[in-house]
C-alpha cells in the first residue's frame, strides 16, 4: 500500500481556502485521514488549522458561514458552511514546548488517540505528517495506542478501541490491549451521556457484535452492562438455539436493520434469562417472563445513559413485547396491534426477525413473515384501534347518560373501544348510543 501519491479534495469554497492558507497551515486530520487512506468515503472532514489566531479563525470564517466554539477548552470550532458541519480545530497545547508551530502540529497529532488517527494531510502541499508511524499501522491492520496512559487520561478512549476494532477489523495491539485492560476502570470516570453517544455510534456499525466481543474481552461490559455480561455462557438447551444467551443477543443485535431503536431492543430483549433459566424435566431450558424483567433493565439503562424519554419508553416496550404470539383470530390481530401500537409495529417485527434469525437453528421465517403480512393487512382495512377513532365522544357520552364529566367517561370509551376491536362493524353512531344506553 503506497500513500505518496493521495489526493484529498477540500469541499470547502477555494476563497476561503486560500484566505486561510495566506494567514496558516491548513490541515487534514484525524478519522478523516485515516478513512481516506484506507478506502472508506467520508462526507464530514476534520480540519486542523495553524499560524491563526483562536479569535481571528473564528472572524475569518464566520464571514462564509457560521462558525462557534464546541468549547474553547476542546479547541474546536463547528463551522456550518453549504448545508455541512465541519470540525475545525487548533493544535491543542497538551505540553509547554518551544512554541514553533511545527513542534505544535507535531504534538497535536502525537498526543490523538490512536496512532493511525495521528495523521496530518497539508492541503495545500499534499504533504502527510506521521510522527506516530500511524501510515504503518495502517498497511498492518493495528490498532496501537499513541501513549500508554492515554486510556487512564480519557477512558472513553476504551469504547472508541472496540468501535475502531469493528468498524476496520483491525488487530489491537498486544501492549494497546493490556493497558486498555488495565485502565477499566475508569469508565466509571466519563458522563453517561458520552458513553451513550459512544454505543450509538458502535450500533451503526455493519456489525456491532464485534465491538461488544472485545468490550467483553476488555472487561467493559462488566462495568457498563453487568447485566449481559451475566449472559456468557448461560445455555439454551431445547433445540431452538445454537449459541449461549450472550451470543444469541450479539447475533440478534447483527441481525437487525440499521435502525438504533431495533439495535437497543436487541441489546436487552433476553438480557435477564440468566434469571429466569429453569430445567424442564426433558432438559430443556425455559426463561418465563424474562421478557418484563428485561424490559425494566432496557428502561433503567437508557434513562441512565442520556436517552431521550420517549426512545427509551419504545425501547422497553419493544423488549416487553417481543414474546409475542400469533394471534389465531382477526380480533386477536387488532388487539396485538392495539397493544403494540402502530408505530412501533414495523419495528417489533424486525426484532422479531432478527431474534429468530439469531437462533441460529433454522427458525420458522415462514410463518413468521405470514404473521407479518397477515397483520399489516389487517392494519390497512383502518380499524379503529383508539378512543379517537370512535363515532361517538366523551360529550355524547355525557349529553346521552345526563352524567358530568369525570373518571367514569373514560372507563365508558374504554370499553366501547374493546367492544368495537372485536368487531369493527359496531363503529356505528348509532350503534355505539344504544350501546351506552344500556351501561345506565
Amino acid at each position: 500500500m503506497s500513500f505518496n501519491k493521495i489526493k484529498i479534495e477540500w469541499a470547502l469554497s477555494k476563497k476561503l481556502l486560500d484566505e486561510l492558507e495566506s494567514r496558516g497551515e491548513i490541515y487534514f486530520v484525524g478519522g478523516f485521514v485515516r478513512d481516506m487512506l484506507i478506502g472508506i468515503e467520508r462526507t464530514d472532514q476534520d480540519i486542523l488549522v495553524i499560524g491563526i489566531e483562536p479569535d481571528e479563525l473564528v472572524k475569518i470564517l464566520q464571514k462564509y458561514g457560521f462558525a462557534d466554539w464546541v468549547g474553547k477548552s476542546f479547541s474546536v470550532i463547528k463551522f456550518h458552511c453549504d448545508g455541512q458541519i465541519y470540525d475545525i480545530s487548533i493544535p491543542s497545547k497538551r505540553t509547554n514546548s518551544i512554541p514553533d508551530e511545527k513542534i505544535l502540529l507535531v504534538d497535536d497529532l502525537s498526543s490523538r488517540d490512536f496512532t493511525i488517527n495521528s495523521i496530518a494531510y497539508n492541503i495545500e502541499t499534499g504533504e502527510l505528517i506521521d510522527p506516530t508511524n500511524g501510515i504503518k499501522d495502517i498497511e498492518s491492520k493495528i490498532l496501537r495506542s499513541t501513549d500508554e496512559h492515554g486510556f487512564e487520561n480519557d477512558p472513553l478512549r476504551l469504547l472508541r478501541l472496540c468501535r475502531l476494532r469493528a468498524k476496520l477489523n483491525f488487530d489491537i495491539e498486544p501492549q494497546t490491549f493490556d493497558i486498555a485492560k488495565n485502565s477499566v476502570s475508569k469508565i466509571s470516570n466519563i458522563p453517561p451521556e458520552r458513553i451513550g453517544e459512544e454505543f450509538t455510534k458502535i450500533m451503526k456499525l455493519d456489525k456491532p457484535s464485534s465491538a461488544f466481543r472485545c468490550m467483553q474481552q476488555l472487561g467493559i461490559i462488566d462495568i457498563i452492562i453487568p447485566e449481559l455480561a451475566e449472559c456468557v455462557g448461560i445455555t439454551q438447551p431445547g433445540g431452538m438455539h445454537a449459541y449461549d444467551v450472550f451470543g444469541h443477543i450479539l447475533h440478534a443485535i447483527d441481525e437487525s436493520p440499521p435502525n438504533l431503536l431495533v439495535r437497543f431492543a436487541a441489546m436487552f430483549h433476553d438480557i435477564t434469562k440468566p434469571q429466569h433459566r429453569e430445567l424442564a424435566e426433558d432438559g430443556r431450558a425455559k426463561f418465563y417472563n424474562h421478557q418484563m424483567s428485561a424490559a425494566k433493565v432496557a428502561k433503567r439503562w437508557l434513562e441512565k445513559y442520556a436517552f431521550s424519554k420517549k426512545f427509551t419508553d419504545d425501547a422497553a416496550k419493544l423488549v416487553r413485547y417481543h414474546m409475542f404470539t400469533h394471534a389465531e383470530t382477526d380480533k386477536g390481530v387488532r388487539r396485538f396491534i392495539r397493544k403494540v401500537g402502530e408505530q412501533l409495529l414495523s419495528a417489533i417485527f424486525e426484532l422479531r426477525f432478527a431474534d429468530t434469525k439469531a437462533q441460529g437453528l433454522g427458525g420458522d421465517m415462514d410463518a413468521e413473515m405470514r404473521y407479518y403480512v397477515r397483520t399489516m393487512k389487517i392494519l390497512s382495512e383502518k380499524p379503529p384501534l383508539s378512543e379517537k377513532a370512535l363515532a361517538v365522544n366523551g360529550n355524547d357520552i355525557m349529553n346521552i347518560l345526563q352524567i358530568p364529566p369525570g373518571p367514569n367517561i373514560g372507563k365508558i370509551l374504554k370499553k366501547l373501544l374493546e367492544i368495537v376491536i372485536d368487531d369493527p362493524s359496531k363503529n356505528e353512531r348509532e350503534t355505539l348510543v344504544e350501546i351506552i344506553r344500556t351501561l345506565k
